[in-house]
């Protein structure tokens, strides 16, 4: 679905990523492991269009886009549900999930593409004529999530999803997108919480300091001694 060779990007004269090469496959969920400050965000940046590549490759479906402009790319079905939510707080839900639907083809969608969101997230039904700002947080990252899909993503970049949520509804949200994995949406990851990416993930990659340091099946990272000790809470 994705393969990425050799990225290297920064902000001005700064550069933040080095050598990352990783793919993501049809079907799967990918989970990018890290600390606040490790490159997670600016690699999703770049893949989405947002920043600019120095040099490397980003082939998506096997076409190079590294170019290639943010509306190109979400033509393109790679969407990217950013850190934050992002929403237009002073409009409706009913107007949010209506943006999503951006391409041509999400157009003449957008209908079943709307039940299918309401379907999902049953919250958003009920409050769909209430402004964006006035929900909760919980409530925003699953408005988020549902414009995203409106646009019928082939790949969905979920950039911290549980940021300040609580537990019970980071559990809700992350079950959410293990739903849309289920209805065959390939998603990838950026996620501090590494316990609960790796228990729905694949396959998981670690970045640090903007470098790739480690990868593997989950259950292979879920169960190495040195992340356990750095990323999972567990000491012995």
């Amino acid at each position: 679905m994705i393969q990425v060779e050799k990225l290297n990007t920064g902000y001005g004269n700064v550069q933040i990523l080095r050598e990352i090469s990783f793919e993501v496959n049809e079907g799967e969920v990918v989970s990018i492991l890290g600390t606040n400050g490790a490159g997670k965000t600016t690699l999703l940046r770049t893949i989405s269009g947002l920043i600019k590549s120095w040099s490397g490759t980003i082939k998506f479906q096997g076409e190079d886009i590294s170019k290639a402009g943010p509306d190109d790319i979400v033509k393109r079905g790679l969407i990217q549900v950013p850190e934050g939510r992002k929403l237009f707080s002073t409009m409706s839900v009913y107007e949010n999930l209506e943006l999503g639907a951006f391409t041509k083809e999400a157009k003449k969608k957008s209908k079943d593409n709307l039940e299918m969101c309401f379907e999902l997230f049953p919250i958003l039904k009920e409050k769909e004529k209430q402004l964006a700002g006035s929900m909760s947080g919980g409530q925003q990252q699953m408005l988020a999530i549902g414009r995203a899909l409106m646009s019928q993503p082939k790949l969905l970049l979920l950039d911290e999803p549980s940021t300040g949520l609580s537990p019970l509804l980071t559990k809700q949200v992350f079950s959410i997108i293990n739903t849309i994995k289920e209805q065959g949406v390939t998603v990838l990851l950026v996620e501090q919480n590494a316990a609960q990416a790796l228990n729905l993930s694949d396959r998981g990659y670690v970045i640090e300091n903007g470098q790739i340091v480690m990868e593997g099946s989950a259950v292979e990272l879920s169960n190495d001694t040195n992340l356990k000790a750095s990323y999972l809470g567990v000491t012995s």
